[in-house]
């Protein structure tokens, strides 16, 4: 190699180094200025590295020792919708009646197991960021539902194929910063982070959009209870994902809870619960979560 050659390949060099150091420069300056890219790109990571929640098949056959209980005189169990699966291709039903109330001593209506989920959760957000937690929307009737799709068809769910008709989503948002833009605060991602310590998920997640349908929507909450809402997050599942991983008749354990899927007349509970839930799937069935005695939060 010449003289002259290895002067040039030092320039090149050079150059190259100097270009690599200002995209360096440039993605951090970015990241700095955006700070829901660079959410998204940590949470982006994280799905890949994050630890499972393990949910387990319990010993023994399916539901053994499980027993028919008088649901409706035991104090013990409730029924919630918190659970249904509601998209395009399970809608709601016309007949559906939502469970719905106001939140407080506002006229935001919603379903009646979401309220004191999003109290705790509204609560919190206002004592870590000094921020209201607002809600955009709610619980929608057939006729808003049908308003929304008019105005905006593109990204507005089909008739009976939205959670709002069922009172289960919330569209949130804190000042200044909506729809996307709510990644940019430090609430809005302190909520697509934690709030499963709440009951609820981010519906249409960054990873999701081949099962849902939908590309992500961070402002998009959906209630689903305890543990449920904990399982799909720390698994980076959709809620499609999770209710079809749970097999007609099969018990599950995690933690303190007893999860089944049942289909059929009659429902099963096991010995010595503290206290179960029972929410339709608007599969056909039930999801059974069953708390065991003395192990109550």
């Amino acid at each position: 190699m010449t003289k002259n050659q290895k002067h040039n390949r030092r320039i090149w060099r050079s150059a190259i180094l100097l270009l690599l150091a200002a995209l360096v420069l440039l993605a951090a300056a970015v990241l700095h200025y955006k700070p829901s890219w660079r959410y998204r790109l940590l949470a982006g990571i994280a799905v890949y590295t994050d630890s499972c929640a393990q949910l387990t098949e319990a010993d023994g056959p399916a539901l053994e020792g499980w027993t028919v209980v008088e649901l409706e005189a035991d104090e013990r169990v409730s029924f919630d919708q918190s659970l249904l699966l509601v998209n395009s291709q399970h809608p709601i039903a016309e007949n559906f009646a939502a469970d719905i109330v106001c939140y407080g001593n506002t006229d935001v209506e919603m379903n009646r197991c979401v309220t004191e989920a999003y109290r705790r959760l509204a609560a919190e957000v206002l004592e870590r960021f000094d921020e209201h937690l607002y809600i955009r929307s709610a619980y929608r009737t057939a006729e808003e539902q049908a308003e929304t799709i008019a105005e905006d068809g593109d990204v507005a769910a089909p008739m009976n194929a939205s959670e709002h008709q069922a009172g289960l989503a919330l569209d949130v948002y804190v000042p200044y910063f909506a729809g996307m833009g709510f990644l940019d605060s430090e609430a809005g991602q302190y909520v697509n982070e934690s709030c499963w310590q709440y009951g609820f998920i981010i519906r249409y997640p960054s990873y999701g959009a081949e099962e849902t349908g939908i590309s992500y929507e961070p402002w998009h909450l959906r209630y689903v209870g305890t543990p449920h809402a904990e399982i799909i997050a720390k698994n980076h599942l959709t809620l499609e994902g999770y209710i079809a991983s749970l097999e007609l008749g099969v018990c599950y354990r995690y933690g303190d809870y007893l999860i089944s899927r049942q289909a059929g007349e009659t429902l099963l509970l096991p010995e010595g619960f503290s206290s179960a839930v029972l929410s339709e799937d608007n599969l056909g069935g039930y999801i059974v979560t069953a708390q065991l005695e003395g192990e109550a939060a």
